[in-house]
């Protein structure tokens, strides 16, 4: 009978699993295997069964899968924000609305705190998607992704945030900026960056100042101010475009040899120019604390 219950209580951890990895992020179409924590549960329960199996009748059985069940819900968290977590960089369950998602909190950098909202590090992902796949977000936030307008409106919109951008040439090369106050629009305001505070970083010249006040542009939904060039076709990604500016983290990803027409990769001018591709990037915010 006791063992009975061990079974019972095994398959509902499984049915927990299987509904934490429903919740994951709703932008990914990735095989329930591939969500954030399915792999360390389910080799869990796996180690579980076999010491439960083992044990003698001196233990108790159901008193170490109580113990083991605890840990496992601990480790299921769900935070209000990257804010609150304190852990190591990684995946965590963060409320998003009804339902809670799975963002990539990195907490070391620079005190901690940020949620990864792009990462470019290969080229591997796509980046020229159509305005609704920017809304949304793409791409899986352990790796290359967008977290998507939405999100970043829904974020900024709630408190002050701060932007901070790491990016990284193919000679090795590395730059930092930072924003005291990054927000943008919703969808009726066409995703409008509306403001970005201060201004600091490793490089002198400020690359994203052009972009302020400007619409978030895409191949399919033109709204940069330039009257000649859908700067989104010519760059690639989607950005918000200042007569195609002087920054697009989202563009074409090129490969270390300069291109023959500037502004035709993923750039940011005051890094390495408009004709040197850039090798990787990620853009993070928080709340700002003066």
């Amino acid at each position: 009978m006791k063992y009975k219950k061990i079974s019972f209580a095994l398959v509902t951890i499984g049915l927990i699993c299987t509904y934490l990895c429903e919740g994951s992020f709703s932008i990914l179409s990735e095989p329930r295997q591939s969500c954030a924590g399915y792999d360390g549960i389910a080799n869990a329960i796996a180690a579980l069964t076999e010491s439960v199996s083992g044990q003698t009748q001196q233990v108790d059985p159901l008193l170490v899968l109580q113990s083991k069940l605890t840990d496992l819900l601990k480790s299921v968290r769900i935070y209000k924000s990257c804010d609150d977590v304190t852990g190591p960089p990684g995946l965590y369950r963060v409320r998003d609305g009804i339902v809670p998602r799975y963002f990539f909190c990195e907490t070391q950098v620079q005190g901690g705190r940020w949620t990864v909202i792009q990462r470019r590090i290969e080229g591997k992902l796509n980046f020229t998607r159509s305005f609704t796949e920017y809304t949304g977000g793409f791409g899986h936030p352990n790796n290359e992704f967008w977290i998507g307008l939405t999100r970043i409106n829904g974020i900024t919109s709630q408190s002050q945030h701060e932007l901070m951008i790491y990016m990284e040439a193919f000679d090795g090369a590395n730059a930092t900026v930072r924003y005291t106050d990054f927000k943008i629009g919703n969808l009726s305001d066409n995703f409008r960056l509306t403001s970005l505070g201060n201004y600091s970083g490793t490089l002198t010249a400020n690359s994203f100042s052009t972009s302020l006040n400007k619409s978030f542009s895409t191949f399919d939904k033109d709204q940069d101010t330039s009257n000649t060039t859908n700067c989104a076709r010519v760059w690639g990604g989607g950005w918000w475009f200042n007569n195609c500016g002087d920054s697009n983290l989202n563009g074409f990803y090129r490969g270390p040899t300069p291109t023959t027409t500037p502004k035709t990769s993923m750039t940011w001018a005051a890094f390495k120019g408009n004709s040197q591709p850039l090798k990787a990037s990620i853009m993070m915010i928080r709340k700002f604390i003066p």
